[in-house]
C-alpha cells in the first residue's frame, strides 16, 4: 500500500484553474491567448509564473501565484474555478513504449 504521508508533506501546493472564454469576441480571444501564452518573443502569464498548460481552459498554477492568476482572470472578465491540489514533485515522465 502506498504511504501518502511523505507525498502530502513534500508535495507542491498547486491550483487547478479552469476558465471560460465563451463571452469573448473572437478578436478578444486571440488577445487573451497572447496574454496567456505570449507572442513575438514576449513572455505570457504561463511562462512568467511557471504555470503548466494542461489543456484547453485548464491550468496548473503554483499556489503562490493564486492572486496573480485571479487578477488576470478579472482583467479579462472571465469566470473561473480553482481547486487546491498537492502535486507529487517526484513524478517521472515516461513515454509510451510499444
Amino acid at each position: 500500500m502506498y504511504d501518502y504521508t511523505d507525498y502530502i508533506h513534500h508535495g507542491k501546493k498547486m491550483l487547478i484553474c479552469t476558465y471560460s472564454t465563451k463571452h469573448l469576441s473572437n478578436k478578444d480571444k486571440v488577445r487573451f491567448y497572447y496574454a496567456l501564452k505570449g507572442r513575438d518573443g514576449k513572455s505570457g502569464l504561463i511562462k512568467r509564473l511557471k504555470i503548466e498548460y494542461l489543456g484547453k481552459t485548464v491550468l496548473l498554477v503554483p499556489a503562490r501565484y493564486e492572486e496573480d492568476v485571479q487578477q488576470f482572470f478579472q482583467v479579462w472578465n472571465l469566470s473561473y474555478t480553482k481547486r487546491k491540489v498537492i502535486v507529487d514533485t517526484n513524478v517521472q515522465k515516461r513515454g509510451v513504449h510499444h
